[in-house]
């Protein structure tokens, strides 16, 4: 019995003592890294990635966080992904921002009224991959697009502009898919703003007369007087005359100079509002929240025509004579 008490205070002596070594170990705290990130790779086991800390100093002792690893049942719940490590830390913080998957986020900002090519670019320029593996995703994104808008041609204005929060290694189709998706949210936003039957036009036309609004609008509180403007020539069959839809159909054939010609407006294209009545076929760059806003909820006018004047603002007017004097007193002003 005395033998088997002595064995048993060694034991609690033993144990004791492991608790507060272990306890020691993981009140340490690691070093700052160089550059401030770690990247946990994908398929990193426990025991790869406590190495991978102890060597990039995150952590002083591999055997210790293991220990609180096990102690926790976290081993199963480390995430991969990069993690900012720029000032010291325990183990029990280091491993819990494991665990709470904590990573990194990158910006990725998109301006409202890009294109898709546009898109793409900033995409390549902000450092997540080239524009053309972007463009491949986009055009691979239509099964998505069409689940909701069974007579988009693209998924041109269909990738929301916004700044999103992407994780380290994010692809372009994640990130495609991730923009349809924040459109949807929007699209279920303008729904509970005003019911899709009371719309003036279809979920596919709004897309479109928005994306009209965007590249037309500079001032926001103008987006409804254009919406307006552009709806009260659909409702009587004239030509919209919408020079971005000439300029997004030369682009697309790599035809555009930087300057519209009247050659240009002449231009073979569905996309030409200038030689077809109606809307163009799809979107021609991506509308953000107030111009879709503007396209289901648009002033109401008589305007049938506006012409950019000072500070970017336009001069609306509801026949072709008084829209002609608004033209030449604008033209005499750039004069002065």
């Amino acid at each position: 019995m005395k033998k088997f008490l002595l064995f048993l205070a060694i034991l609690i002596l033993a144990a004791a003592g492991a608790a507060f070594y272990a306890n020691r170990e993981w009140r340490a705290v690691g070093s700052p890294v160089d550059g401030g990130t770690v990247e946990i790779p994908h398929g990193l086991g426990a025991r790869g990635v406590v190495g991978l800390l102890e060597d990039k100093k995150v952590i002083s002792n591999r055997y210790a966080a293991l220990a609180y690893i096990f102690y926790t049942g976290t081993r199963n719940k480390l995430q991969a992904g990069e993690y900012l490590f720029d000032r010291s830390m325990t183990i029990p913080e280091v491993i819990d921002k494991l665990a709470s998957g904590s990573v990194v986020l990158h910006k990725f900002t998109v301006p409202e009224g890009l294109t898709a090519e546009a898109t793409a670019q900033k995409w390549e320029e902000q450092g997540f991959g080239t524009a053309a593996d972007f463009l491949k995703a986009a055009a691979g994104a239509m099964e998505i697009v069409r689940k909701f808008d069974d007579k988009a041609v693209s998924a041109e204005g269909y990738l929301f502009p916004e700044t999103y929060f992407l994780r380290s290694h994010t692809t372009a189709r994640q990130a495609v898919e991730m923009m349809i998706a924040r459109f949807q949210q929007m699209a279920v936003r303008l729904q509970q703003e005003l019911p899709a039957d009371k719309w003036p036009l279809n979920m596919h036309d709004t897309v479109v007369l928005a994306s009209l609004v965007e590249s037309e609008a500079a001032v926001s509180d103008e987006r409804p007087t254009i919406a307006s403007v552009y709806l009260n020539r659909l409702n009587i069959h004239m030509l919209l005359q919408c020079d971005p839809t000439v300029i997004y159909a030369l682009e697309q054939a790599d035809r555009y100079g930087g300057k519209l010609t009247r050659a240009d407006l002449q231009f073979q294209s569905p996309y030409n509002t200038y030689v077809n009545t109606g809307l163009p076929p799809g979107p021609i760059a991506s509308p953000g929240y107030p111009s879709l806003l503007a396209a289901i909820q648009p002033a109401s006018t008589n305007y049938l025509f506006f012409v950019r004047t000072v500070e970017s603002r336009h001069r609306f007017s509801e026949t072709f004579a008084a829209h002609n004097r608004a033209v030449a007193e604008y033209r005499k002003l750039k004069e002065e």
